[in-house]
């Protein structure tokens, strides 16, 4: 079929009926994905342009966007990536009117057109089946300025630096101990602003800290008081002193907290169980049997694997014997027969014992909350926060947080630990982005694990970049390796090039690139506890320099590479063991390759400009004809070329 489209509307002077096409149109059942209310289809970007995505399946060849500005004005739309099963399609067009209308046309590749609306695939785009974009109306999902480009570097607290001894709790170990979950090793707030200068020379100018509130366990994630720094950290002193500190290296700081569940000494849980139903705080848990208390079957200890811990009875019991009877001042109810070891007869978080879950719909609830969060950006300027376990929290609060949170400070940056697809939270109207469990996912089973084939990962890769709006991608936390999770080494079997080659991704993708303390130079603990290893400052003899070095290179190039920092993303495919995709802002664009496990030869990659040049990586190149040729790309390397128009 010969392309022959009608430029004009078909009812001229009404602007109703588009017929694009001057032939019939097919009605097959194609599979189009295009959501009006979802900002990873629909978005205002930072320069006033409207960022238009449509998902299509791939025997789409060409898809257009039938824009009425207020004219009628068809503008073929650019193919970013394709993956088996969709292709996608992305284009920014000047907002000319506050109000725009638009729907689609495509072509497959059997030379069909289709028209694609408000109701579906259609013979032709009557007025009903316009969407209608209101620029008044329409919320842009803000994001801080700073966060382009950024470096995060997560520390786990007690086990990043001890900087006065003084500090120490009792029972503290000896500084590189194995480590056990209920030993502390000492690390505080000092520590950390000691090795400010070291984390600055990372690339690092986010820090983010597990944490720091008052708690007697090593994650405090069960906070007693969420107002007060632990003193064992240096209390709320020190905490000021690294805020001036960060904020003085143009750095900024970001705290994590969990509302979703408080410790039993927290004071309103302490009321609960000193006036039962009767307390004022009553409605902000849910007490299935009064008094709230634990039951305990001591001689179910053989069941410890069903509630983790490694199976491991005797640390398990110390827990619950020696520091959750005798802090929570809960009455202990012993018992018999079957069931958990320790059950508590009100809702805790997983059934952790000192881990009491919060109603957050409870309005009084909801206010302690707000009231938290708010406090340490007004009083510490602080810059974002990290928040726990926040799918099990109700959204209704989540937007009442991001309302407080950015009227205390605007350009605060709000970050979701939920993993998985986290588009419902990124909408612009709760979080700005989420700690990227999916990124990490990806590049595991890639270069860690070897699950996936190249094809396969590309795939991921187009996959994560469709998966949120650019907005929230930008300030997505990119990271490998968590408190959380085991680290990304012992994943990789200890193999540091896999460590190496991820590292390259996270630093030439867009979002901010989250290092865990110590990945940096080879940590690969496993599950916890064994992933909040103390950082072997006292042996630096052990450290791996080269992946310190090639850590150091890639951060401080996505510090200040503007393609890098703020660049669309557009994938370029894959061949052999490698695969390439270029990052581009304004006239400047870098195309990045990484390598897996083959030496990579005679790739040809067709480029927008002769005008090239290599900044960053092994391999040789060439060009001819506006199409470069990568030879002699080592396995697990990569290679960053900038483009220039």
């Amino acid at each position: 079929m010969v392309e022959s489209h009608i430029v004009n509307f078909k009812d001229e002077g009404d602007a109703q009926r588009i017929d694009f096409f001057d032939t019939d149109v097919h009605l097959g059942s194609y599979d189009y994905r295009f959501d009006f209310d979802d900002k990873k289809f629909l978005a205002k970007t930072p320069d006033g342009l409207l960022r238009i995505r449509i998902h299509t399946e791939v025997i789409i060849d060409k898809v257009w966007l039938l824009l009425e500005d207020p004219e009628y004005n068809p503008i073929e739309i650019k193919k970013v990536s394709s993956t088996a099963r969709f292709k996608y399609w992305e284009i920014e067009v000047e907002i000319t009117n506050d109000v725009l209308q638009f729907a689609f046309a495509a072509m497959s590749s059997k030379g069909m057109g289709t028209y694609f609306g408000r109701s579906g695939v259609c013979n032709f785009i009557s007025p009903t089946e316009k969407w209608i974009f209101k620029n008044e109306e329409f919320k842009m999902h803000e994001i801080p300025d700073w966060v382009y480009g950024g470096v995060m570097y997560q520390i786990f607290p007690d086990r990043f630096s001890n900087g006065n001894k003084d500090l120490d709790r009792e029972g503290v170990v000896e500084w590189g101990s194995k480590p056990h979950r209920l030993e502390h090793q000492g690390g505080d707030l000092y520590g950390v602003i000691n090795k400010l200068d070291y984390i600055q020379n990372l690339g690092v100018n986010i820090l983010y800290l597990n944490p720091v509130f008052l708690s007697s366990s090593i994650h405090r994630y069960d906070s007693w008081d969420h107002k007060k720094v632990d003193p064992s950290l240096g209390g709320d002193k020190a905490l000021k002193e690294l805020v001036s500190k960060v904020h003085e290296k143009g750095m900024k700081i970001i705290l994590d907290v969990s509302l979703n569940h408080v410790h039993p000494q927290n004071f309103a849980f302490q009321d609960v169980i000193k006036n039962g139903k009767d307390s004022k705080y009553a409605e902000w848990f849910t007490v299935y049997d009064y008094p709230p208390r634990l039951k305990y079957r001591p001689h179910n200890y053989s069941e410890t694997h069903k509630v983790g811990w490694d199976g491991d009875e005797k640390q398990y019991k110390k827990y619950l014997e020696e520091i959750t009877f005798k802090e929570t001042d809960l009455e202990v109810e012993v018992i018999e027969g079957d069931g958990p070891i320790i059950e508590p007869t009100f809702k805790a978080w997983w059934g952790v014992p000192d881990m009491v879950k919060v109603d957050m719909t409870n309005e009084g609830a909801k206010d302690w909350g707000l009231d938290v969060v708010e406090y340490w950006i007004k009083e510490f300027d602080i810059d974002g926060w990290r928040m726990d376990v926040a799918k099990e929290i109700d959204i209704s609060f989540w937007k009442s947080f991001r309302d407080i949170t950015k009227k205390a400070k605007k350009n605060v940056l709000l970050i979701s630990e939920i993993f998985g697809d986290t588009s419902l939270w990124l909408q612009g109207d709760m979080f700005d982005s989420t700690m990227n469990y999916s990124f990490r996912e990806a590049l595991s089973d890639y270069f860690a694990s070897e699950l996936i084939s190249t094809k396969e990962f590309s795939e991921e890769l187009a996959n994560l970049h469709m998966m949120y709006s650019f907005e929230a991608l930008l300030c997505c936390q990119n990271l490998l390796s968590s408190h959380d999770v085991s680290r990304f080494l012992h994943r990789a079997n200890g193999n540091t090039d896999s460590l190496m080659a991820a590292i390259f991704v996270q630093a030439t993708f867009p979002g901010i690139a989250g290092i865990y303390y110590g990945d940096e130079i080879g940590l690969n603990g496993s599950n916890e506890p064994s992933n909040r290893e103390a950082f072997p400052w006292q042996d630096e003899k052990g450290w791996d320099e080269d992946l310190l070095s090639w850590t150091t290179q890639l951060m401080n190039l996505k510090s200040n590479n503007e393609a890098l920092k703020r660049g669309s993303f557009e994938l370029l495919g894959f061949q052999d063991s490698a695969v390439a995709y270029r990052r581009s802002h304004g006239k400047e664009s870098t195309i990045c390759i990484v390598n897996r496990e083959e030496k990579l030869n005679n790739w040809e990659i067709p480029l927008v400009s002769n005008n090239i040049e290599k900044i960053w990586g092994s391999g040789d190149i060439s060009i001819s004809n506006q199409v470069l040729s990568i030879s002699n790309l080592d396995p697990y390397r990569g290679l960053i070329i900038s483009e220039i128009n």
